[in-house]
């Protein structure tokens, strides 16, 4: 049996149309943790309440909802402090979450790997601390307090404290020995001068369905906020016979809770080191303007602004032609596809192209004999189109990429 929960809006006065877009969301979080939402209420919040986040009055209302619902949990559309969310618990009767809370709780079903569930648990654990320092303190502690001395109470709080900051220590060690272990694989990419597309969206936009059409890679697909957590590296081609490194990268989602920016960013960090960027948008999503413009954002504070970008609106099989007509008018540079049925993949895969051969070049390179141990590296990056073995060297035509072929400039001729 599914557990029940009551979801809470909050609105800012005068912007209610944006409060209810985010509201949907909300939704969409408490569904993919299969929770039943019986009830739904909000509050027009002008002035927060310290103890509680929303008005005392509120606080009432909702006892009330969640006793005639039975309700068994309170979802809370925004951000709350530990004590707030505490005492609304308290309360309330029911425990409550707020929305950084709730995105955590799905990353820690979602998350598959080693590294997602380490991040998943320092996300955690940085979470707990203020809730060890906030405990109740009980009367023998407060009592010896006044003398000077540690009751017991005291004590343990201290020990779980240092237990959990030597955990964050030793988590951090672990997830920074996993980075670095990225980075030697993302250095041993760019090294092999492979040309790399990066896929990066919202959440649930269709990033492993276009993994999947583009490379046949067979990345998880489910209809769902973060159906994957991991970034996932697969090779395509869009030009002729080259190779072409796609990146699927996990899904954007705003007001992500700050315990898991850092998680977040290392993970998007893979972007950086692309040629070019998909930036895949759903068509069917009446917020995509806004959830757009978060995913550009995230790009630029990782300081990829100047990848080139494809906009390409993904699900154009779930809107009317009418709509379609009109974002095409709107986004006159834009691609629209719909990854599921292949429809506009031929298109997206020829301006990919385009991009590409823009740094295509055709060359003639010399190896003397002392570098002939250039010929497997030459063969693995470029098209080899003629070898002239000479008694010195060796003659080849190869074409590539510019990047490629670059670092053999000293061996071209005429």
């Amino acid at each position: 049996m599914k557990k029940k929960g009551v979801l809470v809006e909050i609105l800012d006065p005068g912007k209610k149309e944006i409060k209810d877009e985010h509201f949907n969301e909300l939704r969409l979080l408490v569904e993919t943790l299969s929770f039943e939402i019986v009830a739904e209420t909000s509050q027009t919040l002008r002035d927060v309440n310290y103890a509680y986040f929303i008005g005392k009055g509120k606080v009432e209302e909702l006892k009330e909802i969640v006793k005639l619902a039975e309700a068994d949990y309170v979802f809370i559309d925004s951000q709350l402090r530990y004590l707030q969310l505490r005492n609304l618990s308290k309360e309330i009767g029911v425990p409550c979450f707020d929305r950084p809370h709730l995105i955590l709780m799905i990353f820690a079903m979602r998350a598959k790997t080693g590294e997602g569930k380490l991040q998943v648990e320092l996300s955690e654990l940085r979470m707990k601390l203020p809730e060890i320092v906030h405990d109740d303190i009980n009367l023998d502690q407060q009592t010896a307090s006044l003398i000077g001395l540690k009751g017991p109470g005291e004590r343990k709080t201290e020990l779980k404290k240092r237990y959990i900051e030597k955990r964050i220590q030793i988590l951090e060690e672990k997830l920074d020995s996993i980075k670095k272990q990225r980075e030697a694989r993302r250095k041993r990419r760019l090294r092999s001068n492979i040309p790399i597309v990066a896929i990066a969206g919202y959440t649930n936009s269709g990033k492993s369905t276009l993994m999947n059409r583009l490379t046949d890679a067979g990345a998880y697909v489910e209809n769902r906020l973060f159906a994957t957590l991991d970034t996932l590296v697969r090779v395509g081609n869009v030009v002729g016979d080259y190779k072409v490194i796609f990146i699927d990268t996990i899904g954007f989602i705003r007001d992500l809770p700050h315990t898991l920016i850092y998680a977040f960013h290392s993970t998007l960090e893979e972007i950086l080191d692309a040629w070019v960027a998909i930036i895949l948008v759903d068509a069917s999503d009446q917020d995509f303007n806004e959830k757009f413009n978060t995913v550009k954002e995230t790009i630029k504070e990782l300081g990829g602004e100047n990848i080139t970008q494809l906009i390409v609106f993904n699900k154009i099989d779930k809107i009317s032609s009418e709509k379609l007509d009109t974002l095409k008018l709107q986004y006159k540079n834009a691609l629209f596809i719909s990854a599921l049925s292949g429809r506009g993949i031929d298109e997206l895969k020829a301006s990919i192209r385009s991009i590409l051969e823009k740094s295509f070049v055709q060359i003639k390179l010399f190896i003397p004999m002392s570098n002939i141990n250039l010929i497997p590296e030459i063969f693995a990056c470029a098209r080899v189109i003629s070898k002239d073995d000479q008694s010195d060297g060796a003659l080849l035509k190869v074409e590539g990429f510019s990047e490629n072929i670059n670092k053999y400039s000293r061996f071209i001729v005429k």
